[in-house]
């Protein structure tokens, strides 16, 4: 059967078999094949159905745009503009859900664009020209084929409609008229599983996204409490299958972040597949391919934290979570394969964990879990301060400048540095910001680390002494029980062309080989 790839909107296959049988007046409009092309579909194997109706941009043959006749002209009231990014969006969302499931979602998807028909309104009001029905109507036979397809295999199942809002850039809006199209949901496992911690917008919000409302239980925001779609197809209606509208910010919609937000929203979804639906979801970790990465969100962490999540979103292979410092504490490390802390405070970090949180991290690393830290990362890892984790046997030299400035250095690789990173060229030039200057620190009970690139050029400022960084350990790897822990003093993810070496570094420490993982 064919599905739908991350390669790019242009691979998307577009599924005929037995979705509907085309009437004699549609032919004489539109072909079927032009009608068909204007709808992506995909067949399922999850209890689990996406639709996407304002992402297109084709127009329909011999359709003019509308004009709203007879439409109160009100904001929210007439609107033919396209939700820019959310046909990209889905085909991300899809592929992360066929990774982590190791199965696909069904999709309807719209490729025509919004000023043509509006999907998520009713037929008197989704299009002027009679010409445009036969498209509209794929689109609403398809969703009700997916949704009698759910019903008859799994009972129950959840519909996810995405859409684009230019209110608030950095929000995902829910929109379920308040309760109203999860109506099954509730009834089945009460309230708190539409509002509370373990509902799905409890799990995005855990996952880092902005999220209204917020308290999980407030009112919904006007104007995106849930369209024509959820409202035809939710579980109030007899389908079996709640229905959740989400209305994307820009942010969450852009080309660099829509990985991200795909991996954060499959994640979400598989544990609420697992509370609230029939089906089986496996671990993580036997999902062919795949890691489950969890970066460092809260104190200390600085803005480059973002540049570096851009750089790992450029590996597909990679699950990419937020994890906050209660998320640590409270167990949520369990699954994950590999923790980053990035650039920032490393002391921030530090103190900002505990005590009890340092020691669920160690215990994590030491159980076999993998550590990537850059810059404040690196300084957390090391046995230097009273808030470090001592996962890795190093100290840091000349403590009192630990603020000499920033700039670009240049660093020399090791055999083994050029080996794990898959770097010939030596010495390479690198962006620093003040991280630390390792050296051993000889502790007994944490296996002494190994040098992949030393500093041969430095940055000596406010009041620090030249002569002291070159030398220095810049990037370092070593093993803690039965974890690995990587550390950069610099930045790659700052440095144009050295992303590779951070997207090499949670390989290895996933316990992966890197050469490997890119060769495949």
């Amino acid at each position: 059967m064919p599905y739908l790839t991350r390669a790019g909107i242009g691979s998307w296959v577009v599924w005929t078999c037995g979705w509907l049988s085309l009437t004699s007046a549609w032919a004489q409009t539109a072909t079927e094949a032009d009608v068909s092309a204007l709808v992506i579909r995909q067949t399922g194997e999850l209890p689990i159905i996406l639709s996407a109706p304002h992402g297109g941009s084709l127009p329909i043959p011999n359709v003019d745009p509308r004009e709203g006749d007879g439409l109160e002209k009100k904001p929210g009231g007439f609107v033919t503009s396209r939700d820019t990014g959310t046909e990209e969006l889905v085909a991300e969302v899809s592929a992360a859900m066929e990774k982590r499931f190791g199965k696909r979602p069904y999709v309807v998807a719209a490729r025509s664009h919004r000023r043509f028909t509006d999907f998520n309104r009713p037929a008197d009001k989704a299009y002027e020209d009679p010409d445009a029905q036969p498209v509209y109507d794929l689109y609403h036979r398809s969703l009700v084929e997916a949704c009698r397809d759910v019903q008859k295999q799994f009972r129950h199942g959840l519909l996810l409609d995405l859409h684009g809002q230019g209110s608030a850039r950095d929000t995902v809006f829910r929109g379920t008229k308040n309760g109203l199209t999860v109506t099954l949901l509730r009834e089945r496992f009460g309230e708190e599983a539409h509002s509370g911690n373990e509902s799905l917008w409890g799990l995005l919000k855990a996952g880092g996204w902005t999220v209204h409302p917020d308290p999980h239980d407030g009112r919904e925001q006007a104007g995106f409490t849930g369209g024509h779609i959820v409202q035809t197809y939710g579980s109030h209606q007899g389908f079996g299958i709640d229905a959740i509208q989400l209305e994307f910010g820009m942010d969450y919609r852009t080309a660099a972040n829509r990985a991200k937000t795909a991996a954060v929203l499959a994640d979400a979804v598989a544990e609420y597949a697992k509370r609230y639906l029939t089906i089986d979801v496996p671990p993580r970790s036997t999902v062919a391919g795949t890691i489950d990465v969890a970066v460092y969100k809260g104190d200390g962490a600085s803005n480059s934290r973002e540049t570096l999540l851009q750089a790992l979103a450029t590996e597909p292979r990679f699950a990419l979570r937020d994890i906050t410092v209660n998320e640590i504490r409270s167990g949520k490390l369990a699954g994950v394969e590999v923790l980053i802390h990035p650039g920032g405070s490393g002391g921030g970090q530090g103190r900002a964990l505990g005590e009890e949180g340092r020691k669920v991290v160690r215990e994590f690393v030491e159980a076999g879990g993998g550590y990537v830290g850059v810059c404040a990362g690196a300084y957390l890892a090391t046995c230097d301060y009273d808030w470090s984790l001592h996962i890795l046997d190093a100290k840091v030299l000349d403590r009192k400048h630990w603020n000499r400035g920033f700039g670009t250095v240049e660093i020399a690789l090791t055999d083994k540095g050029r080996e794990l990173l898959g770097v010939k060229e030596s010495p390479l030039s690198i962006y620093y910001h003040q991280g630390p200057l390792l050296a051993p620190a000889e502790k007994p009970d944490v296996a002494d680390y190994d040098r992949l690139a030393t500093y041969r050029t430095e940055i000596a400022r406010n009041g620090a002494p030249e002569g002291v960084m070159p030398g220095t350990t810049a990037i370092a790897s070593g093993v803690h029980r039965k974890g690995r822990v990587f550390c950069f003093s610099p930045h790659p993810e700052r440095t144009a062309g050295l992303e590779p070496l951070l997207v090499r570094a949670v390989w290895w420490t996933a316990g992966g080989d890197p050469a490997a993982a890119e060769r495949n």
